[in-house]
């Protein structure tokens, strides 16, 4: 398929879906362990609330991928931005721990999309431009964590969870208009054809695909180790640098019960700009920098030293010696993941079969969602049960493993997609 100008065209209203619906999403995220606190939530209890976010995109993401590929990318997109209008109205008004835990999973569902807009962008791109058109979703993402954690601090300052999900619910049903009204098609349709006479290939089947069970394996490990470290992040700024001897007054079972309602808002504040820094520098590197450093050294080196980075940055978090000094391995962690994010995504969309980008895509985002599955709850366990610097140094090192796995995705070169010959 070629890039006509008409597709390229829709490729900037799919970065304005996505970058809308991210920065839903970047208001949001950074403060869940701040309200789940305030609730009355345990530590463990925090990592299985933002775990249940993902369960249900582990659930939900294939099936939105095989959908898509069945009848459009464009009906799974519009139905799954209204399904977020929801979620954020229930999260808007939440005065429960079950209702936050509700608002979770029904964003979760309808966050499932991302493998959709994936799926979107490979139908619109040749093979050759497949990381840069990529490294646009990761550069939506990363402008939704510039404004979102900032924006989202100051309204959770000013009126809580209330304001916050008003606003996101607001954000959505503007990227569900634009999306109404702009966004055309982009399947073609003897693709979806020849999609429809086939049954869908098994689990297994898509694991054992040539060059992309390495991926998923990759991107499992990945996510694990980061969710780990997002989950506890905000209790751990409570717990090291917002309470006075904080590591005596507070109990990491129950936060909440000796946290003052001005430390809790610091702790979005500050969490909300060491996002928004993360969100900085992966703009910078997905939306602008991405497809010249494929060219030059391959998806796979870009894997492999983002992965290095993103360790390092994340080992050396919990060393700081003050607050101020956390942005500077967070840049090193930024650039990381701004490299590793949108290489992995482009390698598993030129290894599908023709037909079927929708399906391996969201194989591949459910790997990622077992990862925030896993992280928030292991990161919440070893937060609990050893010390606030824990998660960390075990993300961390996890990072640096996945490094050493990705020495092994070199050898194979891209499967490219089977082409559809129309009759």
């Amino acid at each position: 398929m070629t890039d006509t100008a008409p597709r390229r065209g829709s490729l900037g209203i799919i970065f304005s879906v996505v970058f809308i619906d991210l920065l839903g999403f970047g208001v949001l995220i950074p403060q869940l362990g701040v309200y789940a606190v305030e609730f009355k939530a345990t530590a463990i209890e925090v990592g299985l609330i933002a775990s249940s976010y993902s369960l249900m995109q582990l659930l939900c993401a294939p099936f939105w991928g095989r959908l898509s590929d069945r009848i459009g990318r464009r009906p799974v997109l519009l139905t799954t931005i209204a399904g977020g209008i929801v979620a954020y109205l229930l999260f808007a008004f939440t005065h429960e721990l079950w209702m936050l835990a509700l608002s979770r999973i029904v964003a979760g569902i309808a966050g499932a999309n991302i493998s959709t807009a994936q799926a979107y962008v490979s139908d619109v791109t040749k093979p050759e431009n497949r990381a840069k058109a990529m490294g646009l979703i990761g550069a939506a993402f990363g402008i939704g964590f510039v404004l979102g954690p900032a924006v989202g601090g100051f309204l959770g300052k000013a009126g809580g969870n209330f304001y916050i999900g008003l606003f996101c619910a607001g954000l959505s049903a503007i990227n569900f208009i634009s999306a109404l009204v702009r966004l055309p098609e982009s399947l073609d349709k003897t693709t979806a054809a020849h999609r429809e006479r086939k049954s869908a290939l098994g689990w297994f089947e898509r694991v054992r695909l040539p060059g992309v069970g390495i991926l998923f394996a990759l991107t499992l490990l990945v996510t694990t180790a980061f969710a780990q470290v997002e989950g506890t992040f905000s209790m751990y700024l409570l717990v090291r640098f917002l309470s006075p001897n904080a590591q005596v007054e507070l109990s990491l079972f129950d936060l909440s019960a000796k946290v003052p309602k001005q430390i809790l808002e610091g702790a979005s504040l500050q969490v909300g700009w060491l996002f928004s820094v993360i969100g900085i520098v992966g703009a910078i590197i997905q939306g602008g920098l991405i497809g010249r450093l494929k060219h030059a050294v391959g998806e796979a080196n870009l894997i492999r030293i983002g992965l290095i980075c993103w360790g390092s940055g994340v080992a050396l978090l919990p060393l700081m010696p003050s607050y101020g000094w956390m942005f500077a391995p967070t840049v090193v962690m930024a650039m990381g993941s701004a490299l590793v994010n949108p290489s992995l995504s482009s390698l598993v969309s030129l290894r599908a079969p023709a037909g079927r980008s929708g399906e391996i895509l969201g194989t591949f985002q459910s790997f990622g969602a077992m990862g925030r599955i896993l992280g928030p709850s292991l990161g919440g366990f070893w937060f609990a049960t050893f010390s606030s610097r824990t998660p960390f140094f075990v993300g961390g090192a996890m990072l640096l493993l996945a490094a050493m796995l990705a020495m092994t995705i070199g050898g194979a070169p891209p499967r490219e997609p089977e082409r559809v010959v129309e009759a």
